[in-house]
């Protein structure tokens, strides 16, 4: 099967559940789980519940994701499976803020192969294929990094797993000093589709988990990009330290 074919049934998908996310927000706002770092709504549950079902009906590859799990010995194998985070950006939905996506990507180990992220609010949905390109609604686009550093956006954040300590906390801000901007929107997904787009030029981000960066992985390097990933300190399976975009402005 052509990943093109496959890129296009994601598509479908994402645009399907992310049309239901942003018509029953009121309804799907309900609070299922709450902690000090994370928020879990009905929303996640049911987008990821659809986005398995269409799967299930279209495709035989295994499905890995936020709300439900899945095998994680997937990221040792050769096979290709789905990484599905339903919403990306949960507590910018709870609070009403348009940040927020449905993030679908296809992975073969820890390769990317394709994402696609639907931004429901604004109607984008951003998609690429590994070697063949990257597409905001279907155009296909080459971003423009910056050439410099001191001119440089770089976005990033805070996930739920990310070490917090001060000596953990003074080494990230030394890494992202240097750059002339630096983002938080809240939502991993969005941060590395406007990088691939070239609203930003690197993403940097330690303990993500890999649903929040299948996809947006899979694009930054269908638009030209690099991307290094690597086992996060936090032991967790599936979580990651990664920079993604312009390599020149990696940190080290």
């Amino acid at each position: 099967m052509k990943w093109r074919e496959l890129l296009n049934t994601a598509e479908a998908v994402a645009r399907e559940s992310g049309n239901i996310l942003k018509e029953g927000a009121t309804h799907l706002r309900e609070v299922e789980f709450l902690d000090a770092r994370d928020v879990k709504l009905r929303a996640d549950r049911e987008s990821e519940e659809l986005i398995r079902k269409r799967f299930g009906e279209a495709f035989p590859y295994p499905v890995y994701g936020e709300e439900k799990g899945g095998d994680e010995s997937l990221r040792e194998r050769y096979e290709p499976y789905w990484v599905v985070d339903p919403l990306d950006g949960t507590y910018n939905y709870l609070r009403g803020s348009a940040l927020c996506g449905v993030s679908i990507g296809l992975m073969r180990g820890e390769t990317p192969i394709l994402g696609v992220i639907y931004d429901f609010n604004s109607g984008i949905c951003y998609s690429g294929v590994v070697a063949e390109g990257f597409y905001i609604n279907g155009e296909k686009v080459q971003p423009r990094w910056a050439d410099k550093l001191d001119q440089a956006a770089l976005s990033t954040g805070f996930p739920s797993g990310m070490d917090r300590s001060p000596a953990r906390m003074e080494a990230f801000i030394e890494r992202i000093a240097p750059f002339k901007k630096v983002r938080m929107i809240g939502s991993a997904a969005l941060a590395l589709a406007y990088v691939a787009a070239g609203i930003y030029d690197v993403y940097y981000e330690e303990s993500i988990n890999l649903w929040d960066v299948a996809a947006g992985l899979a694009m930054i390097q269908a638009a030209g990009g690099v991307v290094r990933m690597k086992p996060s300190a936090n032991g967790k399976a599936m979580s990651y330290d990664v920079w993604a975009g312009k390599e020149a402005f990696f940190g080290q």
